[in-house]
């Protein structure tokens, strides 16, 4: 699958070859960076995900765990773990482009357009399994490219113990393999072997599940911090999967037998986008590669040199990352410190009535905070009756004012919101 070796271009310069090789790591370091810059930001899907270690159903919350085992911080571990994995991302994304595409220069555009992605930028730091999910995801169609239906079969497998909604690759793989496969007696034979491999990684957690009396289909995209498609982001998608689909209906009045080696991960990007806007996003990686692909054959219908494809890849990246840096960016900037500063306040909050009230005691947090409280407070929180309350009211009947963050750390956003901690009189 992917482009034939017949069709890729042969005559790429051994300078493409050398530039590529450095440029794609430094584009992953810069991406690094970066994100690391926003490295404080923390949603709230993942305290969520930290408060409930102790209930293991996942195995993104297994490997945080360990982490915990060896005594390092659970939260720092989190986010480690995700600035690691959304790098490996990109990488994933950087050979899917190459497989898919057969030119170096425009796969390296298309890892360019990916990197500077703000929704990117946004998860990388956050903690969440998005990038352990997305990593997965992106082997799985990466191997099912080379015609490895049993490590892509593997890698879905485990992605499903991530979330459930990797179980979709399933059909995907076994529609491929029949469409794909030249002899269908083959397919045949190969397809029960995708099924028995893909039940036979599911069989442990199955009946670790039962015994534990865990749910079988591991959520985690639940409560993951993956941007919703907000209208910026959901117009860059739009004008995306255009581009995309001018592409592949040209592919498929010309050049079928190419198009059909692309079935995976098409479907994949069908059935994401019938599924739920969270995993739909998680796509863009793979529209964007096919996004380049698209301009690639566009180009190369009107003329076969390779110089225009690599111009209007130029182009098409530029404005991807104008529309990025000048549009996306400074939304999502603005959202990651709005977010910071007021989980600061609940932080601070939190810290002083886990220091200052008694171990039976209870509070009560905002609705979207609770997670975070109950992480850093160390007690329960929402239940009636609580004896201490974290609210941004002016006033609240039958409690008294204890603590107010900004008094104690005047650093804090004088403008935003002013949560307070009340005790009950």
């Amino acid at each position: 699958m992917g482009i034939p070796v017949s069709l890729r271009d042969e005559r790429e310069h051994p300078f493409v070859v050398l530039l590529t090789r450095f440029a794609a790591p430094a584009l992953i370091l810069v991406f690094y960076v970066t994100a690391a810059l926003h490295f404080e930001y923390t949603p709230e899907g993942t305290y969520a995900s930290l408060v409930a270690l102790d209930d293991l159903s996942s195995l993104g919350g297994t490997l945080i765990t360990l982490a915990s085992f060896v005594h390092l911080d659970v939260l720092l571990a989190a986010k480690v773990f995700s600035m690691l994995f959304c790098c490996i991302a990109l990488l994933f994304s950087y050979l899917i482009a190459y497989e898919v595409l057969g030119d170096r220069l425009l796969a390296l555009s298309a890892l360019l357009a990916l990197s500077t992605q703000a929704w990117l930028v946004q998860v990388a730091p956050s903690g969440s399994g998005v990038g352990f999910f997305l990593v997965l995801i992106l082997a799985a169609i990466f191997f099912l490219l080379r015609n490895d239906y049993l490590l892509a079969t593997i890698v879905a497998g485990v992605a499903t113990l991530v979330s459930w909604q990797s179980i979709f690759l399933l059909p995907v793989m076994v529609l491929d393999a029949y469409i794909n496969s030249v002899d269908k007696a083959r397919s045949m034979k190969l397809i029960p072997s995708i099924l028995l491999v893909f039940v036979a990684v599911l069989q442990p957690w199955v009946l670790y599940a039962i015994y534990a009396r865990r749910p079988f289909l591991p959520n985690e995209m639940g409560s993951a911090d993956v941007p919703t498609l907000f209208p910026h982001l959901s117009f860059e998608m739009v004008l995306l999967v255009g581009v995309m689909f001018v592409g592949v209906a040209l592919l498929a009045m010309r050049e079928r037998e190419l198009l059909r080696t692309h079935t995976a991960p098409l479907l994949w990007i069908a059935a994401a986008s019938f599924t739920h806007h969270r995993l739909f996003a998680l796509t863009l990686p793979l529209i964007i590669v096919y996004a380049f692909f698209s301009v690639q054959h566009i180009m190369r219908s009107f003329a076969r040199a390779v110089l225009p494809a690599h111009i209007a890849g130029v182009v098409f990246t530029a404005l991807v990352l104008a529309y990025n840096q000048f549009v996306l960016l400074p939304v999502t900037t603005r959202t990651l410190e709005e977010s910071r500063a007021v989980a600061a306040e609940l932080k601070t909050a939190a810290l002083w009535v886990k220091a200052n009230a008694r171990a039976e005691e209870t509070v009560n947090a905002p609705e979207g905070f609770m997670s975070l409280v109950t992480f850093y407070a160390a007690r329960r929180v929402g239940v009636p009756n609580a004896h201490f309350l974290i609210s941004d009211q002016a006033d609240v009947a039958g409690f008294e004012m204890v603590f107010d963050p900004v008094q104690e750390q005047p650093e804090f956003l004088l403008d935003a919101v002013r949560y307070k901690v009340w005790r009950r009189k």
